[in-house]
């Protein structure tokens, strides 16, 4: 990849999802797109990938039918198959909007707190998300994470997948904020390492 500086810190993490095929970089170009917030379409479709290589291997997007049940995902897309996967396995169960419908909203950024709570419905063994409990306070900004992310948050950081970043007040998680590619990428490959993901 011609946008990737491979002396620094987040180099292991691209070279790992490459060498498995789960993240290719962007069609038709040379650059993995460093800096590039992941979508939530390329996020199910990195875990698919995974998950099922051989569907993964012989898809064809022309010919994929839409069948999530939920606003934000099409027919004939690059995620098309990985949205539904996502969906039957409870992986990703959109975003609730205002009036209580579903959004798969696969164009939209990741944001660190979807991530963690993603691969936790993915990774996590039973009870490990309960004995985690949902206890931020060792990140400064740990109040600001959504209630229905903190146990998988809890959980990622306990299992090493998340670290945050050191500042002089100490570590911040930022759970908001949108996911660059290369940190998913270190994040998925540590999911690796610690046996989450296999």
């Amino acid at each position: 990849f011609t946008d990737v500086d491979y002396s620094s810190w987040y180099a292991p993490g691209v070279d790992f999802v490459a060498s498995r095929g789960l993240m290719r970089g962007y069609e038709g170009t040379t650059i993995f797109g460093v800096g590039s917030a992941l979508t939530r379409g390329e996020l199910a479709t990195i875990l698919w990938r995974n998950a099922c290589p051989d569907e993964a291997a012989s898809y064809d997007p022309a010919v994929a039918k839409d069948a999530t049940g939920i606003a934000g995902s099409a027919d004939g897309m690059f995620y098309t198959a990985a949205a539904n996967w996502a969906v039957e396995k409870g992986v990703i169960t959109g975003i609730e909007r205002p009036g209580g419908a579903l959004d798969f909203a696969a164009d939209e950024p990741v944001t660190f707190e979807q991530l963690a709570t993603i691969l936790g419905r993915l990774g996590a063994a039973p009870g490990e998300l309960g004995a985690a409990g949902g206890d931020l306070s060792a990140f400064v900004d740990g109040a600001d994470a959504s209630e229905w992310a903190a146990p998988y948050l809890k959980w990622a950081a306990d299992k090493g997948l998340i670290e945050g970043y050191d500042e002089p007040a100490g570590k911040r998680l930022a759970p908001g904020e949108r996911a660059a590619r290369e940190r998913a990428a270190t994040v998925l490959m540590r999911a690796f390492d610690k046996g989450v993901l296999k």
